[in-house]
């Protein structure tokens, strides 16, 4: 490298580190950073497997359908890959029937178990500390989640074929919401609506981004991964998405409050842009 190759790139180096001090890019490294956020997202998707997996399976098999067929409808997968994760699973009516006395108990544990986590996740992003009433919380949030998932079952399909266009603004707008409520919810209301606006947003825009890019891609990777390492490589797949949805959840609650308190709205966007001669 030559001296005026030298100082090309230091200049160069000087002005990124420039524009990067300040900036929003910096704001939401730091709150990413302060809450470690891929080791908490692994161990979010690790509680998903051993605990939130068991009860969606039980919770489908009682209400008579196959977890299966919903994860390939929601995820488009091809019928060899929904063939190799079915290979995971018993039948619904399998499962259902194990369902008894002391199982109920771990049933119902391990979606607590996993409705906890989040809120852990959400108070540890937000730094509050925990409350008395957040068992039940959780609780509370999860019989909706589960009754949120019945009726999407029940009218989805069916609305998804029909209107497929209106399907997704209307998906787009609920899930928004839902995440809306979710951190509203499981925060116990310490932090106001209008804060969590953006917070819910921007999960919302990741969660439907996410659900896109595995759509076109979760098959071939359930294939792959079957193909390379057997049966194990499907469920490698599988925690590949529950890290994916921790990321999500991190990532959409950080820039929320990064653009909350940056005053990022649309409407401060053409404020300035008015004042721009």
């Amino acid at each position: 490298m030559t001296a005026r190759q030298a100082r090309q790139a230091r200049r160069a180096a000087e002005w990124g580190k420039a524009k990067y001090l300040g900036s929003w890019a910096e704001n939401l490294w730091g709150r990413l950073d302060a809450v470690d956020f891929l080791s908490q997202a692994m161990v979010l998707a690790a509680t998903l497997l051993l605990c939130a997996v068991p009860f969606m399976l039980v919770v489908s098999a009682l209400a008579g359908r196959s977890a299966v067929a919903g994860l390939t409808s929601r995820l488009g997968l091809s019928p060899e890959a929904s063939a190799d994760v079915g290979h995971l699973f018993a039948s619904s009516s399998t499962t259902s029937s194990a369902v008894t006395g002391l199982s109920w108990v771990f049933f119902i544990g391990g979606g607590l178990a996993a409705a906890v986590s989040i809120q852990q996740l959400y108070q540890r992003v937000f730094q509050l500390p925990k409350h008395a009433w957040d068992r039940l919380r959780a609780l509370v949030w999860l019989a909706v989640v589960v009754g949120w998932l019945a009726l999407a079952a029940l009218v989805g399909h069916t609305f998804h074929a029909s209107q497929p266009v209106l399907w997704w603004i209307i998906s787009v707008a609920v899930c928004v919401l839902f995440w809306w409520f979710t951190m509203w919810f499981l925060l116990g209301g310490r932090v106001a609506w209008r804060r969590l606006l953006p917070c819910a947003v921007a999960t919302g825009g990741f969660w439907i981004g996410m659900l896109l890019v595995f759509h076109f891609t979760f098959s071939g990777m359930v294939i792959g991964n079957e193909q390379e390492y057997g049966p194990i490589g499907v469920v490698f797949t599988l925690m590949s998405f529950f890290i994916a949805i921790g990321v999500v959840i991190i990532l959409g609650a950080s820039t929320g409050m990064m653009w909350h308190d940056r005053g990022m709205s649309f409407r401060a966007a053409v404020r300035r842009t008015r004042r721009t001669p």
